[in-house]
């Protein structure tokens, strides 16, 4: 459904003498039961409050006079532009310097050139697609495994993956080809290890879903989201 200016989602009330101060709304019990309340903003009429929910930092406001606490999108009036989604995507963004990209499967497309991190699970379709779609692009990709409970060959898959012959090779024959992958002898724990690596990368990432993305200046594109991707992957003139 388009939202046209404001969505708003009132999720609990206040007393309206409380709230009135960014240190009063850190320590309401609403708020704090919604996730680790990381900072309070004013907007002016409206308060900012950032919260972290395991590894992912969300917005909720508050209104000036506390009396309600406002879930949902905040747009400007005049461009139509969604200031939350915009802020969410700032205070998410990722530090690359903190990933292990040295235990990631690199793959390079094309001549190569633009950085981007990907969270997969070998067995989702959406990921496959992903392949397709960057095939035609220059860029070099660092992918991490996150298997998903729901897919039943994905952590095999992932561990036999990162236990191949060329982990790169391998996982392009799975996502291009269908082809299974095959683990080389004696090095299945090795690749259990791994795999607990590429797992807490993607926890650490926030990742939700698969396909995530990390551009190079930490920010982050959740699914396969072709306009974002296309902005990010376009070649400097």
């Amino acid at each position: 459904m388009k939202r046209k200016l404001l969505l708003l989602l009132t999720i609990g009330f206040i007393n309206t003498a409380s709230a009135t101060t960014p240190k009063e709304i850190m320590n309401n019990h609403l708020i704090q039961k919604a996730g680790k309340v990381e900072s309070v903003r004013n907007l002016g009429n409206l308060y900012e409050v950032v919260i972290n929910r395991s590894y992912h930092k969300q917005i909720l406001y508050v209104t000036r006079d506390g009396k309600y606490i406002i879930a949902g999108a905040l747009f400007d009036s005049k461009t139509g532009k969604n200031i939350t989604a915009q802020r969410e995507k700032e205070i998410n963004r990722i530090n690359l310097a903190e990933l292990p990209l040295q235990d990631a499967v690199h793959i390079k497309f094309g001549k190569g050139g633009r950085k981007l991190i990907a969270i997969i699970d070998p067995e989702c379709p959406f990921c496959r697609r992903s392949f397709s779609y960057l095939k035609n692009k220059n860029v070099d990709l660092y992918v991490f495994f996150m298997p998903l409970s729901f897919h039943k060959n994905a952590l095999n898959w992932s561990k036999k993956i990162l236990c191949s012959e060329n982990p790169s090779k391998t996982l392009l024959k799975l996502e291009e080809k269908g082809e299974i992958p095959t683990c080389k002898k004696n090095k299945e724990k090795e690749a259990e290890n791994l795999l607990k690596k590429h797992i807490l990368t993607a926890q650490l990432i926030g990742a939700r879903a698969t396909p995530t993305f990390v551009t190079s200046d930490g920010i982050k594109i959740e699914g396969l989201n072709r306009k974002e991707l296309d902005s990010y992957l376009k070649e400097k003139k």
